[in-house]
């Protein structure tokens, strides 16, 4: 019998991809902190595992879309270059993309494998046991003006309203709207209901007595809610947020961590989350410990002599046990 976490990513091979030539780690959990040191990879190990665990039907278009995913959390005027796109044209950008920057990609996991081999001689993009040609990618039909863009990667650098929305809509669909008010309420007790009103969103404030806007509550308040949202709306799925800290006080780490490791529990989802903040770190491991979820770990990126990126892959007890003893974990 299938258990309810066989779907989660357990280990990654990737070649070729950014600052990775040849890595490999294993050992993931449902929760998975990941940290080092500046510029030594963590977005681009999480955008990996982001377009490995994407794949699902060995469908081309998905690659397009994964692809285009990444492109668009990079820079947001992405979604409005891609809009004005005709399809030979969005079919052009895939090349393009696909040529000149994953032409020799490999990512494999326990999930899915995918192989770009791109040369003189040779066409080929592989999606598990299906394998694409040129000529077979050049007749799909995409619609580019349908927002064709995943919502399971929340940026460092920016949230829309509308993927707010999004996520949002998603929750209610499995009707967790009361669920997110509550994680919302237990944030901030003034904030009791949640919702989009005239294209904005809204929190309705006890002590004004009214519905207040989110811009005037900071990034952070944005930040955490676009959190709870996408974990309901990636129920039994997977779950990418870069730097998980960003916005958030470090005072309200720990409750930030037990919202989100409750929830996730609840909502089945796997997580893949950067940080570069020892404060961030510290309370994800003093939390962990607190509600005794040992379905986590600590992801520490690092190079070698050699100058090759290496993972230390922390399962709970090591974990908590070198943030116990105050060793860095923070790469090296």
């Amino acid at each position: 019998m299938q258990t309810k976490e066989n779907y989660f990513i357990k280990n990654i091979e990737i070649k070729n991809f950014k600052c990775f030539d040849n890595f490999k780690a294993e050992g993931f959990a449902r929760v998975n902190l990941i940290g080092g040191k500046n510029n030594v990879g963590k977005t681009a190990f999480m955008e990996a595992v982001f377009i490995n665990s994407n794949i699902k039907d060995d469908d081309i278009l998905e690659l397009i879309e994964v692809l285009t995913s990444i492109e668009y959390y990079r820079n947001i005027d992405t979604k409005e270059d891609v809009k004005e796109l005709s399809n030979a044209q969005y079919l052009d950008t895939f090349f393009y993309l696909l040529t000149e920057k994953y032409s020799d990609l490999e990512i494999k996991s326990n999930r899915n494998t995918i192989k770009i081999t791109i040369g003189s001689k040779k066409f080929q993009v592989k999606l598990n046991k299906q394998s694409f040609n040129e000529e077979e990618i050049h007749p799909l039909v995409i619609q580019p003006e349908k927002e064709f863009f995943l919502e399971n990667f929340v940026s460092s650098l920016f949230i829309e309203n509308e993927q707010l929305a999004t996520l949002y809509d998603e929750a209610k669909r499995i009707r967790k709207r009361n669920e997110i008010n509550d994680s919302i309420n237990l944030f901030y007790e003034d904030l009791e209901e949640y919702d989009f009103i005239d294209g904005s969103p809204k929190c309705f404030s006890t002590q004004a007595d009214k519905f207040i806007d989110l811009s005037e509550y900071g990034h952070g308040l944005k930040r955490y809610i676009a959190f709870i949202s996408a974990i309901w709306a990636n129920k039994d799925g997977y779950l990418f947020l870069d730097e998980i800290e960003n916005g958030i006080h470090y005072s309200n780490l720990d409750k930030l961590w037990e919202i989100i490791l409750t929830t996730l529990k609840e909502a089945n989802c796997q997580l893949f989350a950067t940080t570069h903040s020892k404060e961030c770190i510290e309370s994800y491991a003093r939390v962990a410990k607190k509600l005794e979820d040992e379905k986590i770990t600590f992801i520490e990126l690092g190079k070698n002599k050699e100058a090759e990126i290496k993972a230390m892959v922390y399962p709970y007890e090591w974990f908590i046990d070198e943030v116990e003893q105050n060793h860095e974990v923070r790469g090296w």
